[in-house]
């Protein structure tokens, strides 16, 4: 099971894109644990993240979470404008599992 965390300014508008997330990994019979948080409340849930993905909105918070979780986190991503604004869960997921997939090739 892969384990995402998405962080937004609140945690609602990602939480629509968790759905279509949610919806794509069952039609693929991929197993994933998925939540949407703000930002300010995502220390909570990383301790067990596979992939970080923030939302376009907060990208501005990306160096801190880089700079603090880097070697913790595989992936640490900012998810694209255009694939945020169309809810396209399905590239947003399968983007986000081959990074993760690169990352762990890295390790071996």
């Amino acid at each position: 099971m892969v384990t995402f965390t998405l962080l937004c300014n609140l945690g609602m508008s990602t939480a629509m894109l968790v759905d279509r997330m949610k919806e794509v990994a069952k039609e693929k019979g991929i197993e994933i644990d998925i939540d949407a948080l703000a930002f300010d409340r995502a220390d909570m849930r990383l301790e067990k993240t596979d992939i970080l993905l923030v939302g376009p909105q907060v990208r501005h918070i990306m160096p801190k979470f880089k700079e603090k979780y880097t070697g913790k986190i595989p992936v640490i991503e900012t998810i694209s404008a255009q694939d945020y604004g169309l809810m396209n869960g399905e590239k947003v997921l399968m983007e986000a599992l081959k990074k993760l997939e690169e990352a762990k090739n890295k390790e071996d």
